[in-house]
């Protein structure tokens, strides 16, 4: 599906025939509505990581401004200090 086309009756008309073309029960094309569903979400978090518009599809690592809410979470801090004390 185009990103461009925000009309939900041709979006829901693409799925319908999607079904159609490949055979889908309905358990199926259930699953497959949901694989969508949960792209959607993860494509909307990325622009919201990112703070742009565009989803370019190509993920990068987070900056550490953006990892400031998550310092010290499931020890994040005290593992790396004594992993470079092992190194060391």
């Amino acid at each position: 599906m185009p990103a461009s086309d925000k009309n939900p009756e041709k979006i829901l008309a693409g799925f319908l025939e999607v079904k159609n073309k490949y055979g889908l029960d309905n358990e199926k094309f259930l699953v497959l509505l949901g694989m969508v569903n949960l792209m959607s979400i993860i494509n909307l978090l990325e622009k919201r990581a990112t703070g742009s518009g565009q989803g370019g599809g190509v993920r990068r690592p987070p900056a550490p401004q953006e990892l400031v809410p998550f310092m010290g979470m499931f020890g994040g801090s005290k593992a790396r200090q004594s992993g470079e004390n092992q190194v060391k």
